[in-house]
């Protein structure tokens, strides 16, 4: 028999890729058709073993099986390497893992696919410390640009910056005085315009705020070029967008990086209608997704953003709702507050570094709770965004109400973020079985900066992962792409060491890569399908170079994915090397 060895392969670039796709869908539609189909390589069964098989199954003590058999796409067998090769016949390629180590593939629970494709054709400011350097790169964007398109930057961080410097629209006129401009901040929740952007937009004094969002003014009155929340949506309404093959070149490796870093599921969060960060600009997402099916080869777990069903139940039958395809549409997504990043979270004190704020809801607890019983009494998985402790907690309140109203069991409504708890919240959470989706990587990203912005009594019960865990809550991981990073093995690292802070907050690899695996896919109601290596499920793998549960948890992130497996299809190596 044929024998392989998965290709060492080093953890890919880290993507720093939320918020819309300004295309029509007609020209995106004409484009997808110029997008080659993705090929792939098909054996009849794989033989795994040589290595250490973590199944991830909650069984604690259960020995590691000597060998893994993957048939038709499906793990047809788990346990001794004598028994795999009878049952697996002649029509098998062996494995040898070498001494690498076989786990269920990685599940991103949330991230958001069309902005990532719309990130990646954008100027990425990721990093960047000073004006400096922020001029430099978009100096560098404008000249890939095409007659009529804006200058859009991403992944701008205002923390980064020093004390004495500020990015608005005063700096970005100087800079790009006859070209228009529009920056994301990294959390995706603020913009912020140059002059040429207001005036397309006839804005003035008499302009009102958005509900659920704040126009930023100068002494004045005036708009200052700065969009919170909400109204995010008002610039990017007249915005155009990339032309459709840049877009779609910029994306179109996107999935497949993700692939060859081990990750072979996604939850995909997509905008029907205006509700959302991305406004009317974004409304088109669960039109255009289904076109992309076939170039994804993650399934796609499908969380719909609306202010109606209407979205979701959009899905029915197409690409995104078809089991047998690895595809399901079975949740919705609502915003109840803003970002710690922006200082739009809803908290129960200010901020420390902006004592006139404490953030706010962007929908009245009435329009939640109207959104949230229709998603429940219809049967969907409600998913709420809630960042700071007072949004939190009013979202509990909520779900109290809705509960004792209409009882669900296995309801698994979501909590998306739960960036602040103090352990009386964490159980309110825990008694009516809520889970939660985080994100480790938000704590790379604000761990300079969030102990001046909550201040230090505070600052201790930020991304709480421990104490969730304590109080029995299923907690998945996620990368909140294009936010963070879609690193899994980056995310793991600061799940356990969390780059020192708050380490008592600290979870085991094990729990770590259960966030990813068995926890990820409870949250998805797939774990029938998924998140362990047993009998019948799926055959979504990733290979290691080492066994994470043997090595020194402070250098859980230094290993590296050395292969992947979809549905039983191994991700080339050729490709993975390209």
């Amino acid at each position: 028999m044929p024998t392989a060895s998965p290709s060492s392969v080093s953890s890919l670039p880290r993507s720093s890729l939320p918020i819309c796709i300004v295309i029509t869908i007609d020209t995106f539609c004409a484009a997808c058709h110029h997008w080659a189909k993705r090929q792939e390589r098909a054996v009849p069964g794989q033989l795994f073993y040589g290595g250490p098989i973590v199944t991830m199954t909650p069984k604690a003590g259960a020995a590691r099986p000597e060998s893994l058999l993957v048939q038709e796409g499906r793990i047809a067998f788990v346990g001794s390497l004598g028994d795999a090769r009878a049952m697996a016949g002649r029509d098998v390629v062996d494995i040898a893992l070498e001494g690498r180590a076989l786990l269920p593939g990685f599940i991103d629970a949330h991230l958001h696919p069309l902005p990532m494709m719309f990130f990646a054709a954008s100027a990425d400011l990721d990093g960047a410390h000073t004006l400096a350097e922020v001029r430099d790169r978009l100096r560098r964007q404008a000249t890939v640009l095409t007659t009529g398109e804006w200058l859009v930057a991403v992944q701008f961080e205002t923390n980064r910056l020093a004390a004495d410097e500020r990015l608005d629209a005063t700096m970005l006129d100087a800079w790009f005085p006859d070209l228009p401009v529009l920056i994301y901040t990294r959390d995706g929740h603020c913009v912020i315009c140059n002059s040429q952007v207001l005036a397309a937009m006839a804005f003035d004094a008499g302009t009102a705020d958005p509900p659920g969002g704040t126009i930023g003014r100068d002494a004045a009155g005036l708009p200052d070029g700065c969009f919170y929340e909400k109204a995010v949506g008002l610039p990017l309404a007249a915005k155009p967008g990339p032309s459709a093959e840049r877009l779609l070149a910029a994306g179109e490796r996107l999935f497949e990086r993700m692939a060859q870093a081990g990750v072979t599921s996604i939850g995909a969060m997509l905008q029907s209608d205006d509700e959302g960060p991305g406004g009317a600009a974004a409304r088109r997402e669960t039109r255009a997704m289904p076109m992309l099916r076939h170039r994804i080869p993650q399934s796609i777990y499908a969380i719909v953003i609306g202010r109606s069903l209407d979205g979701i139940r959009s899905l029915a039958g197409s690409a995104l709702d078809d089991p047998s395809a690895g595809t399901r549409a079975r949740a919705i997504k609502i915003f109840a507050d803003g970002t710690f990043g922006s200082c739009t979270a809803c908290m129960t004190e200010p901020y420390a570094d902006n004592s006139c704020t404490h953030g706010y809801l962007t929908l009245a607890p009435e329009d939640i709770y109207a959104r949230m019983e229709a998603a429940h009494v219809a049967g969907y998985q409600i998913c709420i965004h809630a960042i700071g402790d007072s949004g939190i907690a009013t979202c509990v309140d909520l779900f109290e109400r809705l509960l004792t109203a209409h009882p669900r069991d296995d309801h698994r409504h979501r909590i998306e973020h739960a960036s602040i708890a103090d352990r009386a919240l964490i159980a309110r959470i825990k008694a009516i079985d809520l889970c939660i989706c985080t994100q480790p990587l938000f704590i790379r990203s604000e761990r300079a900066w969030l102990p001046t912005r909550l201040g230090a009594a505070r600052v201790a019960h930020a991304y709480p992962f421990r104490d969730f865990l304590d109080a029995g809550i299923v907690v998945a991981g996620s990368s909140d792409a294009p936010i963070e990073a879609t690193d899994v093995i980056a995310a793991l690292d600061f799940a356990v060491n969390r780059g020192g802070f708050y380490p008592e907050q600290g979870v085991t690899v094990a729990e770590a890569l259960a966030m990813y695996t068995r926890n990820a896919a409870f949250l998805q109601f797939e774990e029938q399908e998924k998140g362990t290596l047993e009998v019948g499920k799926r055959a979504d793998l990733v290979i290691l170079d080492r066994d994470p549960l043997a090595i020194d948890p402070a250098a859980i992130g230094d290993l590296r994915v050395c292969a992947t497996m979809i549905g039983g299809r191994m991700i080339d190596a050729g490709e993975q090397a390209a």
